[in-house]
């Protein structure tokens, strides 16, 4: 049985051995705390908690066991590439505990949505970021990224296996795949075998796939770089997979025309770190191959956080996560359905 992570959390024994590794922790990298702990928020995937210094607030943060990794993660492209991501004060891997300090709203902090520049800049950004980690593989793995399946044998293995576990839960569990929604994968599943075929014979090397990126999970530092947190959806894939998210948005939310001159600047800035090894042209066609393929990737996701808590500690709007962004990634147009999500 899954342990109840959130109520572990919400408890005062957590809080207090937070306080215990924290607060000297601090103290060491030079802050003085000024006051107590306190969580944030507390959702079934990670807690988020504050704590006020004498040099500005510091967040801290554990997740779920799955995703326990970001610390490391963090640490890893902290060493890397400092600008890429908050101020790192304080780490303990072996928890998955991570502290940095504060830096203010996120790019995307409200109900306006940023304007293009802001997504240009973001993606730009990540893709050098991208670029820099894709010769660090056995850092960022050592730190426990999963890796995700990228041959076509292997993306196909899958679908397959994920297909059967959630068809063989209870006829009760909501995240049981219904007959229709088999018969929608099974039938895609040519098409997500040839996406990732066109991929892998491209030969882009795989990198961090944030696999939730978008200006929410982005600041702006001192200078004009882009830190970027909230790792712990990461995977270790094609790292194209990564540009669906802020794409969707930018249509959806932007009303951007997929073909119109302003998605293809977002989407060139994206790719520019990678034009003087590859041609850009063949590049921008790997896009909708890279899209579909990260549908799997937010069912994995969420398929590994829902293990890792009891099914009623699982949000209701959740619950379908898995099996819905499965259909997504199969079905003929793997955007279609995502505007609701």
């Amino acid at each position: 049985m899954p342990a109840d992570h959130p109520a572990r959390w919400e408890s005062e024994e957590w809080r207090a051995g937070i306080e215990a590794w924290l607060l000297p922790a601090l103290e060491r990298s030079g802050r003085r705390p000024t006051g107590p702990v306190e969580r944030d928020r507390v959702r079934f995937w990670s807690v988020v908690a504050r704590v006020e210094t004498d040099g500005g607030r510091v967040w801290v943060k554990e997740n779920a066991p799955s995703q326990a990794f970001e610390a490391g993660l963090v640490e890893v492209v902290h060493g890397l590439v400092p600008q890429a991501v908050p101020p790192l004060l304080a780490v303990e891997r072996e928890r998955g505990w991570l502290a940095t300090a504060d830096l203010g709203a996120p790019m995307w902090h409200d109900d306006a949505v940023p304007p293009l520049r802001d997504w240009i800049d973001v993606l730009h950004d990540y893709g050098v970021l991208q670029r820099t980690l894709a010769d660090h593989a056995d850092a960022v793995l050592a730190a426990g990224v999963p890796h995700f399946p990228e041959a076509p044998d292997e993306v196909e293995a899958w679908v397959t296996s994920l297909v059967a576990g959630l068809r063989a839960l209870d006829p009760g569990d909501p995240r049981r795949l219904d007959d229709a929604e088999v018969a929608a994968v099974e039938t895609g599943l040519p098409r997500l075998r040839d996406a990732a075929d066109r991929l892998a014979a491209a030969g882009v090397p795989p990198s961090l796939q944030h696999n939730d990126l978008h200006l929410g999970n982005a600041f702006r530092r001192p200078g004009g770089a882009t830190a970027f947190i909230d790792l712990g959806d990461a995977l270790w894939t094609h790292p194209f997979t990564a540009a669906r998210i802020p794409l969707w948005i930018m249509r959806h939310r932007l009303q951007l025309d997929p073909e119109g001159p302003e998605l293809r600047r977002a989407v060139d800035a994206y790719l520019e770190p990678w034009t003087d090894r590859f041609d850009g042209a063949e590049l921008r066609g790997l896009l909708p191959d890279a899209a579909r393929l990260s549908a799997l990737h937010r069912a994995e996701s969420w398929r590994r956080l829902q293990a890792d808590v009891p099914l009623e500690r699982v949000d209701e709007p959740f619950l379908r996560s898995v099996p819905e962004w499965l259909v997504d990634a199969a079905a003929p147009d793997p955007y279609a359905a995502a505007v609701a999500r």
